[in-house]
């Protein structure tokens, strides 16, 4: 086996473990969207809380609200928020 060769199966290992990780790191590191039930009781809960309206402003300017913004706007609300959800 040429020093070559191992060269290049050297890079082609680190290249697979590369991405072979960087799935789980993406996906651990990436928001969670909130489900449908989720978003529904985050948005009852503000307009029920007109002074949640700024909180749910700031979620929605990407136009995706995760879990952790749901909870932090229904725990503001008086709400309780399980990790099924």
């Amino acid at each position: 086996m040429t020093r070559r060769t191992k060269v290049i199966a050297a890079v082609f290992c680190l290249v697979a473990i590369l991405a072979i990780t960087a799935w789980p790191v993406w996906k651990w590191i990436s928001p969670t969207p909130a489900n449908a039930s989720l978003f529904k009781r985050t948005k009852a809960a503000v307009e029920k809380n007109p002074e949640l309206r700024p909180a749910w402003d700031k979620a929605m300017q990407d136009g995706v609200l995760t879990w952790d913004e749901a909870k932090d706007i229904l725990e503001k609300a008086g709400e309780k928020v399980g990790p099924d959800e």
